[in-house]
């Protein structure tokens, strides 16, 4: 079995701290770990932060991913870190992960952006896969996703 790739713990209490380590971590040098560069991890973030707020629409996801999601949207919604390694159908794959470069400045404006949209949008629609989600359970699950994927970013 493969090493896992090195990966920093980080803990966010809110959005702000999201976007605060980003900034910093975009205003020098990094490195990353895992499959991902740092523009495409921080306009994943932005999607996602899209995606919560009925910017963009997510595929539906497929019956098994439904069961998954059930099972595991207790643990998703807990302020828990997230571990690594799931892997996204190809669908849902192609809308949060497209494959090509992302400029890490348009990429953080992005951002930027889609979580001060997030932020001030009034009551939010239902998550495309999680369901009925209460803001602080949103503003959580956002938190630890964040901290999953910034988490293979290093200062070098």
């Amino acid at each position: 079995m493969a090493n896992a790739p090195e990966r920093r713990e980080l803990s966010f209490k809110n959005l702000d701290e999201v976007v605060a380590e980003a900034e910093r971590l975009a205003d020098g040098e990094v490195r990353t770990t895992g499959n991902h560069s740092f523009g495409q991890i921080l306009e994943h973030l932005a999607i996602t932060h899209d995606m919560t707020t009925g910017r963009i629409k997510a595929p539906a996801p497929p019956w098994y991913m439904r069961l998954f999601i059930m099972i595991m949207k207790p643990v998703l919604i807990k302020d828990r870190p997230i571990k690594p390694g799931f892997k996204l159908p190809a669908d849902a794959e192609r809308v949060f992960w497209p494959n090509r470069e992302f400029a890490v400045n348009e990429a953080l404006s992005h951002l930027k952006e889609s979580v001060e949209h997030y932020k001030s949008k009034g009551p939010l629609p239902k998550h495309p896969m999680f369901g009925n989600l209460s803001r602080e359970q949103n503003d959580r699950m956002n938190c630890r996703h964040a901290e999953l994927h910034l988490g293979f970013v290093h200062p070098a």
